[in-house]
């Protein structure tokens, strides 16, 4: 498909919302209208790090708001630097509604060796085989019986070397995704034999590592991308499935002897001082800033690298209307556009428009609930997310209800379609009346 289409079929299709890769027309760089903070600040903190030390990032943002395409971006960047890049993404790997440090440390020994294999980097032997056996041994011996460990370790025709390797860590993390009847014995072994584990993760690293600098990389890096659309869920004592991984197992996810960024959700670094657990603060992606200008512009320029609005919309005003209820999210942006082009019969009119951003503001309104209005209200009035560790804030942000901006200092606002939800605003009017004076 060449862009920008000018058919409202074509159109449907080009703003899908999925990550665009490095030399992709449609990307316009958006630095300038979030927060000018250029993701080339984690190359630099990869590359400039020396004594041996590794750089272990949170890299966060509302999802939708264009994450994936931007850490993309940053692989080729690392990879102009010469070093070798695992793009991990774990929501194809992985079950992201029970997720634990288990399965991602697991799932990134398997990326890795995949990654060495499809680029024919060798790993010396005598350094490879006692990982291999461990594995095979410890998880593989233990779990399965003599039936299906033969299928578990032969997978068809692997040999010994890497394709023993990777058949081995594809079929349990396999396991860990399909939910099987597995999944619990392979994260109770590996949480028994923690240190070995971590141990033997790391000298695989270091086995890849080596290898790499003699093939003129200068280093290995892992992106872990998804993790920000993992599932919240409550645990006991406060706990919520965010906390466990990210700040509870913050010591094993720091534990690998290699760079690793990994997507966290948004309402992480709302709750906990990342600081205490990573090495730089966390690299936040806000949203665009839709209300001025620049923005404005910015966003007609993304739509218009896709589409030629000016052909298939009545009038620009039209776009504009549709960015305005976005609230700079570019996955609504694109998911209001998407809904236009399923109503209109050859232009995108008004009709259209108001059928579309009423679809979203029903669908906003069965988020919002009642617990969440005075919070909402507060932040309305103040434009700044309450750092407290307040639960609610997770769910805000989780749902997109309030979207994170940046203008030389933080400040946040209610999505656009809150503003036309009657019974809600009926409800910040109450919130906002005077208190009645007492009668004398």
């Amino acid at each position: 498909m060449e862009y920008p289409v000018n058919n409202l079929k074509d159109a449907y299709n080009a703003c899908s919302d999925k990550p665009l890769e490095v030399n992709d027309t449609r990307y316009e760089n958006l630095t300038s209208v979030r927060n000018g903070e250029k993701i080339s600040i984690l190359t630099n903190r990869i590359t400039q790090i020396e004594n041996g030390d590794f750089c272990k990032q949170l890299f966060t943002g509302h999802i939708g708001s264009g994450k994936s395409t931007e850490l993309k971006r940053l692989q080729k960047e690392l990879q102009d630097e010469r070093y070798f890049v695992v793009f991990l993404d774990v929501q194809q790997s992985l079950d992201l509604g029970e997720i634990t440090y288990q399965d991602v440390l697991l799932n990134i020994a398997q990326a890795v060796t995949e990654a060495l294999e499809k680029s024919n980097i060798k790993i010396d032997s005598t350094l490879f085989s006692d990982i291999e056996a461990w594995f095979a041994d410890t998880i593989v011996s233990e779990i399965y019986d003599k039936e299906v460990k033969a299928s578990a370790l032969v997978e068809g025709k692997a040999k010994i070397g890497f394709p023993l390797m990777v058949s081995l860590l594809t079929k349990l993390t396999g396991e860990i995704r399909s939910g099987s009847t597995y999944r619990t014995e392979i994260r109770r072994i590996l949480e028994r034999d923690l240190s070995v584990f971590i141990a033997k993760l790391n000298d695989l690293l270091l086995a890849a590592r080596l290898q790499l600098q003699k093939n003129n990389y200068i280093d290995l890096v892992v992106i872990v991308d998804g993790l920000e659309k993992m599932r919240h869920r409550n645990l006991s004592d406060h706990e919520t499935s965010y906390s466990d991984l990210f700040i509870n197992h913050a010591e094993q996810l720091n534990a690998l002897n290699c760079h690793v960024i990994y997507t966290v959700p948004i309402a992480v670094p709302f709750s906990f001082n990342t600081r205490d657990f990573y090495n730089d603060r966390a690299f936040v992606l806000p949203m665009i800033k839709y209300k001025t200008t620049a923005g404005q512009e910015k966003l007609i320029a993304l739509v218009n690298k896709r589409l030629q609005s000016a052909t298939l919309f009545e009038n620009e005003q039209l776009l504009v209307d549709l960015i305005n209820m976005s609230g700079g999210s570019i996955r609504d942006l694109f998911q209001l556009i998407r809904a236009t082009c399923e109503t209109a019969e050859n232009i995108i009119k008004q009709t259209d428009v108001d059928r579309a951003i009423s679809n979203l503001v029903k669908d906003y309104d069965r988020m919002v609930q009642k617990d969440y209005v005075v919070l909402l209200n507060e932040i309305d009035i103040n434009e700044r997310i309450p750092s407290d560790g307040d639960k609610i804030c997770e769910s805000l942000l989780r749902n997109r209800l309030v979207h994170e901006y940046e203008n030389g200092k933080r400040w946040a606002g209610l999505h656009p379609a809150l503003s036309r939800i009657t019974w809600l605003q009926t409800e910040f009017t109450r919130l906002r009346l005077p208190p009645p004076t007492p009668t004398p």
